[in-house]
């Protein structure tokens, strides 16, 4: 059986074993091999960086304590029973030839495989025991997943010639991929019946591979056939007709691009088709991944996003270039992302290359030739209740994500309707929170909340109620009303009544290609209610230019310049912290401008949001509103620009005042 298989995997691989094809990466890719060999010296030693840890080197134990949890984050859990770690070990000993790489990945893969056991996939009455699989363990279903595609299949192919890689330890393997396939094939599809989440990918790409690497598994092809039927309905049910993916989160739509991708490639290394409409949709996700980068790199963070250390754009490209071959894909992430960002994408996956010559000639050719977007400027994903709109396609262009999605489709969506998130020369000024965590703590709660992010909330409650860092209360409908483009102006108009009875409608212009106005109505305001408008700075420091006009101040950056049509005595300076990455956040303000009751028409609030090129001094401006009869009506001037902004429903008005 272990003959069998050695012969199965050498034959996928082109013939090349793994320190053939470990030399060819060295030679190509030698610094990419150096960080590898890094990251495999630090695991050597127990050493991990996991969500929970912090940024900084953990012990993890020696061997790793599977089912331990000292930080008390289960994304801890899940992450070091991935074994990403393990998979760098093998990684490293195909690089290097060093046997003490592949000991130590054999003997955790061992302890793991001996120690961590399958719960039972049924209950004493005969029915499934879906809990045992949906909760923090390390057999939850989604890691079963992981660890089917993302991390044993590698380990095997790299350690199987080793003479640690024993008939004994090869018979643990088969039978822990048994057990892996059961709960794959069995459990998921019970929890995802729909085939509407991201989890479901990665658990049917989990039960591919491994069946195709272990066919002794799949006697029948049953299980083959549920991962190939499975993999086409979660494309059809979760990739939307403008191309996102249905939950709405940048990240998680770059993190479907590469799952949907790892289909093919899997597909090809073992002579399998994928039907040319699955691979049609992937190329319509990719255009969704540009529109939902910010102009100068990085994904604009809406809901449970990373902005740019993980599942950006650049991996989107590469998985697709991994798809296809495409070098397109690859030069469109060199115009948007460093080559930091893409090499260590490429490093993740370099094992999944068969060519690696071209993949080094394709990304030469791409770093030198960077493919900047030739499409439109406005994006409106009706299915998704978002919109994208920038001033055009170079790096310090303006940039503004809004979304007005409510009810959500899952708990990876943010409280935010109506919200926004807006870059210009190159920096993000007034930006969404991000994530930090996915703890259950008050740290979620406040990166999940209405008050941190760009929207408007009635007498200071959230849009809807948290319970904890996965389950909410009651949504009510909302979604985007309009997206019109005139000569002057482009304008988003949301609304929603998650505060009923008040009906809150918000308005974003983006006028002459430089002014943001954002306006906020509240119909059905009683007297005693007040709506607060919140806007949350990248800055730590502002500068007051008046009562009602205020800039941040950040040395040698863009700045930006807030001010409100209100008489600024309910203004409120608010600190925050702004996410970029998981257990990494930085400071920030968010300025809270209030607006009382008016039970006789509505209350309405205007922003007016100017940003400010590097060494470019603010100056003070203050807008009036004026809202009767339906119109709003918003006036302002900025240095030799006098703007008269009318909005009536869905009409907008730009011209000199």
């Amino acid at each position: 059986m272990l003959e069998d298989t050695r012969k199965r995997i050498l034959d996928c691989n082109l013939g090349r074993n793994s320190l053939e094809r470990g030399r060819e990466i060295a030679a190509i890719f030698p610094r990419l091999a150096k960080d590898i060999v890094r990251l495999a010296d630090e695991a050597m030693e127990g050493r991990l960086v996991l969500p929970g840890t912090g940024p900084e080197l953990f012990f993890v134990g020696n061997p790793p304590l599977w089912e331990h949890n000292p930080c008390g984050d289960n994304e801890y859990t899940f992450f070091l029973n991935r074994m990403f770690h393990v998979k760098t070990l093998s990684e490293a000993y195909s690089l290097t030839g060093k046997m003490e790489y592949a000991e130590k990945a054999i003997s955790e893969m061992r302890n793991w495989i001996e120690t961590v056991k399958c719960p039972s996939l049924k209950m004493e009455d005969g029915s499934y025991d879906l809990k045992a699989f949906d909760c923090c363990s390390p057999w939850r279903a989604l890691e079963v997943g992981i660890r089917g595609y993302r991390t044993w299949p590698i380990i095997i192919e790299l350690l199987i010639d080793t003479p640690f890689y024993t008939e004994d330890f090869h018979r643990l393997v088969i039978q822990s991929c048994r057990e892996h396939c059961r709960v794959l094939s069995e459990i998921s599809p019970r929890l995802w019946p729909e085939a509407d989440h991201n989890h479901y990918i990665m658990e049917n790409l989990g039960l591919l591979s491994l069946v195709l690497l272990f066919p002794e598994i799949d006697e029948t092809g049953r299980m083959l056939r549920q991962a190939e039927d499975e993999l086409s309905r979660c494309m059809k049910n979760q990739c939307t007709e403008d191309g996102g993916q249905i939950e709405g989160c940048p990240s998680y739509h770059n993190g479907s691009v590469y799952w949907f991708s790892l289909r093919n490639s899997i597909s090809a290394k073992y002579g399998l088709t994928v039907p040319d409409s699955y691979t049609e949709k992937l190329r319509k996700m990719f255009i969704h991944s540009i529109h939902a980068t910010r102009p100068a790199g990085g994904n604009f963070p809406w809901g449970d996003s990373h902005t740019a250390k993980k599942e950006t754009m650049s991996l989107a490209a590469v998985a697709c270039y991994m798809a296809t071959g495409e070098r397109e894909y690859l030069q469109s992430a060199a115009y948007f992302s460093p080559s930091a960002m893409i090499e260590k994408d490429m490093r993740d996956n370099l094992w999944r290359f068969t060519d690696l010559e071209k993949l080094r000639d394709d990304y030469a050719w791409a770093e030198k030739h960077p493919l900047k977007p030739d499409m439109e400027c406005v994006e409106w994903n009706r299915e998704l209740k978002q919109a994208y709109i920038r001033t055009g396609w170079e790096k310090d262009d303006i940039g503004i994500m809004t979304a007005c999605r409510t009810p959500i489709k899952n708990n990876h969506a943010h409280m935010d309707p109506g919200g926004f998130d807006f870059c210009a020369y190159g920096e993000p000024l007034i930006s969404d929170p991000g994530i930090f965590t996915y703890k259950d703590d008050i740290n979620r709660y406040h990166f999940k909340s209405t008050g941190w992010h760009n929207t408007a909330m009635i007498n200071g409650r959230d849009a809807w109620q948290y319970i904890a860092s996965w389950r909410y209360g009651k949504q009510e409908e909302g979604d985007i009303v309009s997206v019109t483009e005139g000569e002057r102006h482009t304008t988003v108009i949301s609304e929603h009544i998650n505060y009923k009875p008040v009906r809150l409608r918000r308005i974003l212009s983006l006028i002459d290609k430089r002014f943001l106005l954002v306006m906020d109505i509240a119909y059905g305001m009683n007297k005693e209610d007040s709506m607060q408008s919140s806007f949350h700075i990248n800055a730590s420091e502002i500068s007051m230019l008046s009562s009602r006009c205020l800039a941040s101040s950040v040395p040698d950056r863009a700045n930006v310049i807030i001010a409100t049509s209100g008489d600024g005595a309910g203004t409120k300076i608010i600190s925050g912290k702004i996410s970029t990455d998981n257990d990494v956040w930085h400071d920030s303000l968010i300025v809270r401008f209030n607006t009382a009751g008016n039970k006789e028409e509505a209350a309405a609030h205007a922003a007016l949001i100017v940003p400010l090129k590097a060494g470019e001094e603010p100056q003070e401006t203050v807008p009036s509103l004026l809202f009767e009869n339906g119109i709003a009506t918003v006036s302002f001037r900025f240095g030799d620009t006098s703007i008269k902004a009318s909005f009536n429903d869905t009409e907008v008005d730009i011209k000199e005042d």
